[in-house]
């Protein structure tokens, strides 16, 4: 089986996609060494990569993900690669394909947040999997449902296969008592994150007499916080307590998860909720959002709560802080949770879908 794999989306930043995309193909990678891949990318460290393995080859592509050229050149590299599949990690991918084809599509966030485009071109492909050989990947069964739902394709096309959480993520050896006290919240700055929320809900916890953690806010800029702290009217005053974190490594993001005393993921929506589990991974308890996926992924391992009643979340925080009794069995759960979700599993699980896939006439 020869599959060509779409690893455009990968480059060095680290949002959900790209980590997707890569950690897939690392994985595929150690557990299969029959069947032929092909990465068409223009990230020449995927060149390297493929050096190490006998059956991985880089191609390269320059050509820009969700534009018309590669309305073009995609089909062209495929009918000249004559692949049995090709997998796009992202939802870009060619209106025409000379071969079976997989779309991974994390949520559909964009039909309630995104521009006519995004959702005039959600349409369109979601008319293209239902009448083509295309079949879709969804991360979440809850993923899954709106995607049969609102784009009205054949449950029997669309299949989940769950995110894995990499095993670098795991709590600190060393734990010092003297360290920086904080929240964190890690995400960007689009509506369906609910950043908003998250620094009002802050706002009312500061108010606490006895209350001197910190909020750490990653993937997000200064100024964007500052602008809103400002244009809703919280205390001027917690800006000194808010920093934020935008260009990180991936060694820079794991400890900041280990040293913080809570993570905050009151999120609106989520296809699947990584941050909720990779914040578990390393031994933070979790309060996020009863909404979505994110209880399907969680399960009991973290308190959910309704993510627009700030003063309840305000409140929760403060139990969980002051509560060591219940600290510890938060952090307890979410090891056990996060072992759920492992690349490996994802992997093969894939790998298994690429073969049935094959096969289906």
């Amino acid at each position: 089986m020869k599959i060509v794999f779409d690893a455009r989306v990968i480059s060095h930043k680290t949002h959900g996609m790209a980590r997707y995309a890569y950690n897939l193909i690392v994985t595929l990678a150690r557990l299969d060494n029959g069947n032929e891949y092909v990465l068409i990318s223009g990230n020449e460290d995927l060149r390297g990569f493929c050096a190490n393995y006998k059956n991985f080859k880089f191609l390269k592509c320059l050509t820009p993900l969700y534009s018309i050229q590669e309305q073009v050149q995609i089909p062209l590299i495929l009918s000249r690669e004559r692949p049995d599949i090709y997998h796009s990690p992202t939802f870009s991918t060619p209106f025409f394909s000379p071969c079976k084809t997989i779309i991974t599509i994390h949520d559909l966030i964009h039909l309630v947040y995104g521009n006519y485009f995004h959702k005039l071109y959600y349409r369109f492909v979601g008319s293209k999997v239902k009448k083509n050989p295309y079949w879709i990947f969804s991360v979440s069964k809850f993923s899954k449902a709106d995607i049969t739902q609102s784009l009205g394709i054949p449950p029997e096309k669309v299949f989940v296969t769950y995110i894995g959480v990499e095993s670098k993520f795991k709590p600190t050896i060393n734990e010092n008592s003297a360290k920086e006290k904080y929240i964190l919240f890690v995400g960007n700055d689009k509506p369906h994150k609910n950043l908003e929320g998250v620094l009002k809900v802050y706002n009312l916890a500061s108010k606490k007499i006895d209350f001197t953690h910190s909020l750490k806010v990653v993937g997000v800029e200064k100024n964007f916080v500052a602008h809103r702290i400002k244009r809703d009217g919280l205390d001027p005053r917690i800006s000194k307590k808010i920093h934020t974190y935008q260009n990180y490594t991936d060694d820079e993001l794991i400890r900041i998860y280990q040293s913080a005393d809570l993570f905050l993921g009151p999120s609106l929506c989520e296809g699947f909720g990584l941050p909720m589990l990779e914040a578990m991974a390393c031994g933070v308890p979790v309060i996020t959002s009863s909404r979505t996926s994110i209880p399907e992924v969680v399960g009991d391992a973290a308190i959910m709560v309704d993510p627009e009643k700030e003063q309840i979340i305000a409140d929760t925080i403060c139990e969980v802080l002051s509560n060591n009794d219940l600290r510890n069995t938060m952090i307890n759960r979410g090891l056990e949770r996060a072992k759920m979700f492992s690349w490996e599993k994802t992997a093969q699980e894939t790998l298994d879908l690429y073969r049935m896939i094959n096969e289906n006439n």
